[in-house]
Parts: C-alpha cells; sequence; structure tokens
C-alpha cells in the first residue's frame, strides 16, 4: 500500500479510530482520577567493608531477612507483617562499592524514617551476634523532611496512554477490516486482480429530473448547446 491508499484507509475507518482512542482515553482518565494512596521514600547511607564481593552481597541481603524484620516490628511496634515490611524495603550500592542505601517507602512520611534508623540498627547487631561481621558504620542516618513530598504525585501518565494505546490498536483495526474487506473501490485493484488493463470507465448515472430526462451540463454538439 502506498500512501495514498493508506490515506484512504484511514478516511474510511476514521470512525474505527476515533471511537477507540475516545473509549480508552476516557478509560485512561478515570483511572487517573481514582484518589492514590501519597508514598513516602526515607533512606540511610552504611558502609559495609566486607573483604570479598561475596560477603558484601551476603551481608545486604541479611538486611531483609525475617530475622531482622521480625525484631524491627517487636520493637518498634509498627502494625507490620515480615513480608510486608520486606516489600517497603529495598536495598542498593553507590557505583558497586561498599557504600549501601537502605531506603524504605510508606505512606506517613515520619514512619518510614523510623523504620529506616530501626532496620540500619538492628541489622548491624544482628550480623555482628550472627556472622561474626563488624565495622559497620552509619554515613547518613534517616531524618524526617520537614516538607515531605509525596514519590507518586497525580499524573495523567494512564490518560496519555490510553490516546497513544487507543490510536494504535484502532489503527490496527481499521487495517485489519480493509484486509478482509473484498469490496473493489479503484480501478487499479480491478487490474491488479484481473492481471489485465481496463478499456475504459463507465460513468455514474446522474438523478432524473421529474420529466425523465437526466441532469446533465451544458454539451455542446456541431456548435449547438443541448441541456440546461
Amino acid at each position: 500500500m502506498n500512501l495514498k491508499e493508506w490515506a484512504a484507509v484511514i478516511r474510511r475507518r476514521l470512525w474505527i479510530i476515533v471511537l477507540t482512542t475516545v473509549l480508552l482515553a476516557v478509560l485512561g482518565g478515570l483511572y487517573s482520577s481514582q484518589p492514590e494512596v501519597p508514598l513516602y521514600s526515607s533512606s540511610a547511607r552504611i558502609m559495609i567493608p566486607a573483604a570479598t564481593p561475596e560477603q558484601l552481597s551476603t551481608i545486604k541481603v541479611f538486611i531483609r531477612e525475617p530475622v531482622v524484620l521480625e525484631r524491627v516490628i517487636k520493637e518498634s511496634g509498627i502494625p507490620r507483617s515480615a513480608g510486608g515490611l520486606r516489600n517497603q524495603i529495598s536495598v542498593g550500592s553507590v557505583d558497586n562499592s561498599i557504600i549501601t542505601i537502605i531506603s524504605v517507602v510508606d505512606p506517613d512520611p515520619a514512619v518510614a524514617p523510623q523504620i529506616v534508623n530501626a532496620v540500619v540498627r538492628v541489622f548491624t547487631e544482628e550480623v555482628s551476634k550472627r556472622m561474626g561481621f563488624n565495622g559497620i558504620s552509619v554515613l547518613t542516618a534517616a531524618v524526617e523532611s520537614p516538607n515531605p513530598a509525596p514519590i507518586n504525585p497525580p499524573s495523567n501518565r494512564a490518560l496519555i496512554a490510553g490516546i497513544i494505546a487507543g490510536l494504535v490498536i484502532g489503527l490496527g483495526l481499521a487495517l485489519l477490516l480493509e484486509s478482509l474487506d473484498d469490496t473493489l473501490r479503484s480501478e487499479r485493484e480491478l487490474e491488479r486482480i484481473l492481471g489485465v488493463d481496463s478499456l475504459g470507465v463507465v460513468p455514474k448515472l446522474q438523478r432524473k429530473d421529474s420529466l425523465g430526462n437526466s441532469r446533465r451540463k451544458n454539451e455542446y454538439v456541431r456548435g449547438e448547446a443541448i441541456g440546461s
């Protein structure tokens, strides 16, 4: 299909594209308008002077182990399960170094730093007791922000995604229906199917007037005007 044929298909099936786009845009707008619980993040930086990368990886995994999380829940009195608290905690490294970032996401901006500091404290003690590893130092403790900002502010991403998806799906449906339609709409399609060149085109008959005569424009035959 060349560009003209593509344009003709879009023009004929434009209602499908518009309908699909509007439908998905409305769904995306409704999803975006739903109230979402704001989440706040807090983090602390610690240094783990491990001897080998394998030891460092093992110690970092220990941060989110139940033995640490259950003690944090018990001592802090936070109404969480070990699995729920585990999903709130993320552990990362700074440029693959021994500096480790422990982050917590929570709906309460005041509780998030409390959980982070409790995890760091309990983790340090449990690693020393169970693995005999000492030397972990806190570089930056988590503090409560005076002006906390949620990490998931309201956005129109669902609406934009709905519009884009509607355009893509609508265009795909239009092309699919066009490929299933066997109607011949042009002289070129007829020549392609029959494999022969056309010799002429039969014009479309115009509507007749009340006197039974075809309405046609002025024609000149032998210098005389015929028709109205």
